[in-house]
């Protein structure tokens, strides 16, 4: 099986700390996410430091239940120059997987 990995780069008219700030709070994902499948956080909590688990509830009218929610770890943490997680599920200890 090989491993699969997406990078996106694009330039935004607009201060670095500005674009940091909009990424580091989950609650604006849904604002931004171009798919539509975001819905919203349901930690509520800011992306403060490498390591951290934030959950999204989600929306695809293609997945089994509709509605369902993904676990994100943060990998990368550098205000304002970088911010990156990884997508997964939690198992049944909280372990992303």
């Amino acid at each position: 099986m090989t491993a699969e990995a997406l990078s996106v780069t694009t330039t935004v008219p607009a201060p670095a700390d500005a674009v940091f700030a909009v990424l580091a709070d989950p609650a604006s994902h849904a604002a931004i996410d171009g798919t539509g499948w975001v819905c919203g956080p349901l930690d509520g909590e800011r992306l403060t430091t490498s390591r951290q688990v934030f959950r999204m509830g989600m929306y695809h009218p293609n997945h089994p239940d509709g509605r369902y929610e993904i676990a994100n770890q943060v990998r990368e943490l550098d205000p304002p120059r970088a911010l990156s997680w990884e997508p997964g599920t939690e198992d049944a200890e909280g372990r992303l997987s």
